[in-house]
Formats: C-alpha cells, structure tokens, sequence
C-alpha cells in the first residue's frame, strides 16, 4: 500500500466513522497508530484552500489524474507548450501541494506518456497483421523542411499517415525505399491506386513504381500560374492605389481651404484611376478564370448538363490557356508562356483523374449488382447531389461556395423530382447515402490536407525549437488513431474499416500515480 493509498484510507475512515480515536482509526485501517497520526498531520497541513479536502477522496484524485495527463497531452505533446508555462497553469490551480508540478516532474510524465502512445502503435501494428482484406489508398505526397527533409506519404481520404520521417534527401530511392516499408508496416495488403503530388521528379517516378496513376496536385499546377499573373496585379494596383490614396488627401487640403484643385493635379488623379481600373479589368479577368479552372476539375459539369470524362475536363482546361495568353499579352506579363507551358502539359494527367474515378464508382455498382435503372438514378441524379454537398463542406473561398451552391440545389430538384426517388425506402436510402458519401470522398485532386499537416509542424517545430524523430512518431500516431473528424472517426477508422482503442484512455490506463509534491505544505 503506498502513501496516497493509506491516506484514502484513513480519510475515508474518518468520514465513515467521525474523528474517533488513532487507535480506533488504526483498528479500521489496519494501519500503524503512529503512521495514522503522521498522515492527519500531513493532512492538516495540506487543508489550506476550500477545496483542498477534495484531494482526500479517491474519486476527486481520479479526476486530478485525468486533468493532468489530459493537459499534458493536449497542450504539451499536441501543442508544443512547455512544461514551465503547464507548471504555471498547475500552481494557478492551487495543486503544488497535492501533486509534483514541477517542469522537471511534467517533463518525466510527458516523457512517459510518449513511451506509452509509441507501446499503443506496436499493439495496434499486431493487430491488423489479422486484418486479411486488401485497403485502397489514393494517396498524397509532399516534403517539408525543419532545415531537415521530412517525407510525408497520406492516404487522402482516410487522412491517415502512412509515412512521416525524417530524410537526408528526396530523391526516388530514398522515396521509394522509405514508402516500401511504411506500406508493408500497415500488415495488410494495400492497392495504390493513385498518388497526387506536386510533380517533382522523384514522386513522379515514385507512382511508376507503385503500379498506379500519377496525378497533378491542382493547386501546385494554379500556383504556377498565379505566381507569375497574381503577383503582377497584385503589386501593381496596391502602388497605384497609395498613389491615388496621396493625391486624393492633396485635393481634400485644397478644397478645406476652399481653393479650387490644380489642373495638373486633376489629370493625374483622372491617369492613375484610369490605369487602375484598367488593372482590375484583368485582375477580375484572372481570377475568373482560375474560377473556370477550378470548376472544371469535377466528375460532373458545373453547368448542370450530367458527368463528365477525361477528355470533356481536359478540353474545358485547354480552352483556358488562349484566355491566359491573351491576357498576358495586353497587361504585358513576363514569363507567363512559361508558365502556361508548363500547365499546359500537366493538363491531360490533371484530367485523367476524373476517368479513375468514374472506374471506381463502376466498380463499386458491380458489386453492389443493381438494376440498370437503379444505375441510372443512382449516377444521374443521386451521387451528383451527395458529390455537390461534399465540395460545398471543403471549399472556403466564397465566390466558389456559391458557384457549387447553386449547382447543387439544382441536382437536388432533379432528384426529388425522379419517379425512383419516392420508391426507395429508408433503408436503402440510408444505404446509398453512405456509399454515395463514400464515392464523393475518393476523388481527390489535391494534396491539400498534407499542406494543413506540414503547416501544423512547422508551428510544433517553432514552438518547440525542433521536432525530435522520436516526437515526430508520437504526433504521427495521434494524428492516424485520436484526431477525430466530424463524424466521430479517425484516420485509422476510415482506413481499416475498423474500431480501435481510444488513444488517450489506453495510455492513461498504463500510467501510474501522479507524483507527490516536493513539500507537503507550505508556509505562508
């Protein structure tokens, strides 16, 4: 029995009993009389705030337990916060006499903590080498740099990571050497069927490898568009609108003072607000096609005329590039052929998207083996709705919020409207919605969610001043088996079809007691 159990105990038995004797106490407790009186010293000396009586009762120790571990988790581990500013946090709550809150002290139990959540991977590791069915991955890849290279290989519609390490290069071998194990470790076979990436050589070679399609990253490919155009807009109107901002508080002093404002100051107001409406003009005219671009990239038209194939979004994407030129040629923008170019040749593999996808729908109604007339309600009208409210939950930028708002609504009267949709019952409704949900998440196009995953770490490795390897594992495994999406599932959930124990309650079950503090009390 340690000494926070015999104080329980002897607590407990002065609630039960009242304030009898030591040796009445010691009968109960089965506790020396001397040791008895020791801890009601010790207690009396601890009883210095109203609430310091709580710490004697093992149910309100439970609880202490759990907010220690629970901020230590989320805040240090998950966070990046030191233990200094925790320790703070812990003697504000008046605990420095019930508990160690020492930054060394929190430092141990954190220290722990990452030894247990590593113990957790190993465990769930032996338990999916029993997981027998095959996984399909449409995974993303990317780098980002702490100086040092970290490869970050995620399966994008699960969010699971399967590969988070340290590098000294980023070259194919090292990619595919690196990506080879990662995928054996999940102990499950793994079909790859695409890799969005950035198209730098090595992931490049890295999809050839995998026996799968190697696509665009969307955005990286409109950034290098936007690079050269954005830019120059950009710059330019915010000089001219300084100007414009100067000359205008000018002709303010001059009409205060009730003088009339100077001709050449007039015509140079009139010459700058005419060269920045002729820069917006274009700025309008960018943005609008990088909207058309945008909305193109879909398994249905933005239109509302039904799906679309490989070939149909690779046009609408071609049709794009004499606009661009066209607009680079009257605003006088250097370099941007280049960049045009090099979009124009990621164009076909950027589309090709669209054609996996569709075959994996297909393949899917297989299995499901429906009707033709099902097919058809399902394809025409049903999934083109789910689709449609699926992009409205990820898009951001306003203008395009709307834009998919209105194709959805209009999906949806063509729903509701169809014969076969009155017929299907709640069941089956409730079974097609989730398949649908399931098909809409698999086309992905960008490898967004690795940039929202190297943009967490670069806060992580700027607040902590470095991320060891060894802590890089730890946020690895909290972000593939804790982080939880709306839904209420994890990446690990969504990948193996699969449930897990909770992350946080398996390791503070493995946690021993808190420590004591150093003084049990204080004088004041």
């Amino acid at each position: 029995m340690n000494v926070r159990q015999r104080c329980f105990d002897i607590s407990q038995a002065c609630w039960n009993h009242g304030q009898k004797s030591l040796r009445k106490i010691a009968q109960v407790t089965q506790i020396s009389k001397s040791s008895v009186h020791r801890h009601q010293q010790a207690m009396k000396r601890r009883d210095l705030h109203p609430e310091s009586y709580l710490w004697e009762i093992p149910e309100a120790y439970q609880w202490l337990r759990l907010l220690v571990f629970a901020t230590l988790y989320i805040f240090g581990i998950q966070q990046g916060v030191g233990c200094e500013a925790i320790s703070r946090f812990f003697h504000i709550l008046r605990l420095q006499n019930v508990i160690g809150v020492s930054p060394s002290s929190l430092r141990r139990i954190e220290a722990q903590m990452r030894e247990q959540i590593l113990n957790y991977q190993v465990q769930m590791q032996q338990q999916l080498e029993n997981h027998s069915a095959p996984i399909e991955v449409r995974a993303g890849a990317d780098e980002t740099f702490f100086p040092e290279v970290v490869l970050v290989l995620m399966d994008l519609v699960s969010g699971y990571i399967i590969l988070e390490d340290y590098s000294t290069d980023r070259q194919y071998l090292t990619w595919s050497q690196k990506a080879k194990s990662a995928l054996n470790n999940l102990g499950t076979t793994v079909i790859v069927k695409s890799l969005v990436s950035d198209r730098a050589s090595a992931l490049i070679q890295l999809a050839v490898h995998m026996g799968c399609l190697s696509i665009p990253d969307l955005f990286h490919a409109m950034r290098g568009i936007s690079r050269v155009i954005g830019c120059r807009f950009g710059n330019r109107l915010n000089q001219i609108k300084k100007q414009l901002r100067t000359l205008h508080n000018q002709a303010l002093n001059y009409s205060g003072h009730s003088q009339s404002i100077p001709k050449k100051l007039a015509q140079k107001i009139a010459v700058l607000q005419e060269q920045y409406n002729f820069l917006l003009t274009g700025k309008l005219a960018y943005h609008n096609i990088l909207h058309q671009i945008t909305c193109a990239v879909h398994p249905f038209a933005i239109d509302g005329s039904g799906f679309q194939t490989t070939v149909d979004v690779a046009t609408i994407l071609y049709q794009q590039l004499p606009q661009l030129a066209t607009l680079g040629y009257t605003y006088q923008i250097p370099k941007l052929e280049t960049a045009i170019s090099t979009f124009s040749g990621q164009v076909s593999a950027i589309a090709a998207g669209i054609n996996l996808w569709w075959q994996s729908v297909e393949e899917s109604l297989q299995l499901e083996q429906v009707s033709p007339d099902l097919s058809n309600w399902l394809l025409g009208y049903f999934l083109p709705h789910f689709y449609w409210l699926s992009v409205i939950k990820q898009t951001k930028n306003p203008a395009l919020k709307e834009i998919y708002t209105q194709v959805s609504r209009h999906y949806s009267s063509h729903l509701l409207e169809h014969p076969l949709t009155s017929k299907v019952s709640k069941n089956e409704w409730i079974h097609w919605r989730s398949w649908a949900e399931q098909m809409s998440a698999q086309f992905q196009r960008s490898s967004s969610a690795i940039e929202g995953r190297n943009g967490y770490l670069s806060r992580i490795h700027h607040c902590g001043r470095g991320i060891s390897s060894k802590h890089l594992q730890v946020l690895t495994v909290i972000h593939n088996f804790d982080i939880q999406r709306a839904d209420k599932t994890t990446a690990a959930q969504r990948l193996f079809n699969q449930e897990f124990p909770a992350l946080f309650d398996w390791v503070i079950s493995q946690m021993g007691d808190l420590p004591l503090p150093r003084k049990s009390y204080q004088i004041i």
